[in-house]
């Protein structure tokens, strides 16, 4: 493995996977189990990468669809039924065969069997009389008739979720998956995304169909001393020798352990210091070029914050264990409590801050340099 290879800016994998452990064991269980299970985490904190690490291990057939681009409930329905037309190929094999079953199954869509130049594939054609819910609803039962009825077992992963939660609003197919979901034996679901507060909202406000659903599992900084092994096996792999503790800590200092940037700072550092590993004065020297890189990124996204939201994002950092709403805090920002609740609320929602141990502190670390600063 090239000593690059351990420090991939997109999906890690293999040796270039780091720790995860106690999410990795509770994820294969899950899926082995038939258990559902909502998997959170901001963006770039490494989701989509422990996801197919585990569905790699648990060696099931799966399908991943993104809901990310899907504009209304048709374009969502279009995404699963294609998604579970790709998944009784992959798990069951020639749908020739099923023709009779899926025929059985089915009362509103249309299965037809077409010849190509990969073999006969499968398609649920829809009738535009029916609503899109009843479709996947229709669609997902038959998936799952068909797993039972040949003993085998599969896994769909629906990413970036809330995107269904903001369209359907707690109705339509947020109700018909839970439909499905809650007698499914055989096909596991795996719910993720990247906006934490609305999928929490859709998974834990007890007036929405998806309540209690499924476990849930969080993703939070790796911790340092798993970093501490995955580098200085990068460091030996490189060097034949062991970063010092100094430069250790640069790197987990400037990079706040965020795993993007954990990762584009290593992969800086083991590039351009291939001879010797680089001495603290030249890992704050890369890191600032990494600030100056992604400062265009950074300026945007603090400039599409409110003047209320600004506020507050400051005070919270100069003021970490201030309470937000006591006399002294509303004097100085000169917001009432609501105003502020409601601009914490709002950068909790666009993902720029997380509560770590009841304080808040931004999540991207590029950020929080530019607003400090």
């Amino acid at each position: 493995m090239r000593p690059r290879d351990y420090f991939p800016l997109g999906i890690a994998a293999n040796a270039a996977f780091c720790n995860r452990t106690i999410e990795t064991n509770l994820l294969l269980e899950n899926i082995k189990n038939g258990k559902h299970t909502l998997l959170m985490a901001t963006r770039r904190y490494g989701k989509s990468s422990l996801i197919l690490h585990v569905l790699k291990l648990s060696k099931m057939p799966y399908v991943e669809t993104d809901l990310y681009m899907a504009t209304n409930e048709r374009v969502i329905e279009a995404y699963i039924l294609n998604a579970v037309v790709e998944l009784i190929g992959k798990a069951l094999g020639n749908v020739e065969k099923l023709a009779t079953s899926i025929k059985q199954y089915v009362k509103h869509l249309k299965p037809k069997l077409e010849i190509g130049g990969k073999g006969i594939k499968l398609e649920l054609a829809i009738d535009l009389a029916t609503d899109p819910a009843t479709n996947v609803k229709e669609a997902l039962f038959l998936l799952e008739q068909l797993l039972v009825e040949k003993n085998k077992q599969a896994v769909l992963l629906l990413d970036e979720f809330q995107t269904v939660g903001v369209i359907a609003q707690g109705k339509g197919i947020e109700a018909a998956i839970r439909h499905v979901a809650q007698k499914t034996k055989n096909l596991t679901i795996v719910f993720s995304g990247s906006n934490r507060k609305l999928l929490k909202t859709m998974f834990e406000d007890e007036n929405r169909p998806l309540y209690k659903l499924c476990w849930k599992l969080s993703l939070q900084r790796i911790a340092a001393e798993h970093y501490e092994k995955h580098l200085q096996k990068a460091a030996m792999t490189q060097w034949n020798v062991r970063l010092s503790d100094t430069a250790f800590q640069a790197i987990i200092t400037l990079s706040e352990r965020h795993p993007y940037y954990m990762n584009k700072l290593c992969d800086r550092l083991w590039t351009f210091y291939e001879k010797h590993p680089p001495l603290e004065k030249d890992i704050y020297k890369e890191w600032h070029l990494i600030v100056e890189e992604e400062k265009s990124d950074a300026i945007k996204e603090i400039s599409l914050l409110s003047m209320g939201q600004k506020a507050v994002l400051l005070y919270m950092m100069q003021n970490p264990n201030a309470l937000l709403t006591e006399k002294e805090s509303i004097s100085i920002l000169q917001m009432a409590s609501s105003s502020i609740l409601a601009a914490v609320d709002g950068l909790e929602e666009k993902d720029m801050i997380e509560k770590i141990d009841g304080r808040y502190q931004i999540i991207n670390p590029v950020i929080r340099y530019y607003v400090v600063r």
